[in-house]
Order: C-alpha cells, then sequence, then structure tokens
C-alpha cells in the first residue's frame, strides 16, 4: 500500500481503500482500477492523495525498515519529550509505522484469483 500524492496518479493504479469526500461520502471503492477520467475527475473534487495497491510511485530514496522510521521520528521528538499530548503523538505514529510494515510484509499473499476469460477476477471458491 502506498499514499500517492494524486498529481503522481496514472491510469491503470488501484485502489488500495475507498475514497471518500470531505463529509465521508464515498466515491469510489478499494479495488477500484482508476482511469484517466476518474483521475480528472477526483482532482476537480479536490482529492489531493489516494492510497494506492503495492508501490507504484518511486518516491525517492531506498525505503527504511520500520527500526530506521521508528529512530528518526524518536528523534524528532526528543526536544518534546515528557509532554503527555506529544508523547501520545509519537506512539500513535510508532504504531502506524509498524502496522504499515506488517500490511507491507502480508501484500504479496494477497495475490487474487485468476482471470476468467472476460477478464473480470473470480471470487474465492469459484
Amino acid at each position: 500500500m502506498q499514499r500517492v500524492p494524486i498529481n503522481l496518479v496514472e491510469p491503470g493504479m488501484v485502489l488500495a481503500k475507498p475514497v471518500v469526500n470531505d463529509a465521508g461520502m464515498p466515491l469510489c471503492a478499494e479495488g477500484t482500477e482508476l482511469t484517466a477520467v476518474l483521475i480528472d475527475r477526483l482532482k476537480r473534487m479536490n482529492i489531493s492523495q489516494l492510497i494506492l495497491k503495492g508501490h507504484p510511485v518511486e518516491m525517492g530514496g531506498p525505503a527504511k525498515s520500520p527500526e530506521e522510521q521508528i529512530r528518526e521520528m524518536t528523534a524528532r521528538f526528543a526536544r518534546v519529550q515528557g509532554d503527555p499530548i506529544m508523547d501520545t503523538i509519537r506512539e500513535a505514529i510508532e504504531k502506524a509505522i509498524l502496522v504499515e510494515s506488517m500490511e507491507q510484509q502480508d501484500e504479496p499473499a494477497e495475490q487474487e484469483g485468476p482471470a476468467k476469460a472476460d477478464g473480470v477476477q473470480g471470487e474465492p471458491g469459484e
């Protein structure tokens, strides 16, 4: 899964999470394959980023391990260490880094079923 700025999104990429507007109204479902028309429509609706399956966009530099990310983040919070609110925020970010790394490890196992002759993906058990 990768959060990608909408200006880097290209047709053929697939949503890993649903897209909702500011009011929480769903605009696109998880698993939607993006088209040029849909990307333009989302831009006009002021959607700034999407969460896509895999890592379709090189965002620069080699990926850092979760441990490196946590170490860097902890260093950024060093000046406010001991502040209960900032400690809570730091802990939440640390948890998010760990959850994301676990989701990334699970991605290869999330292979979709074989395509049917008409190009539609099969449902499990078909």
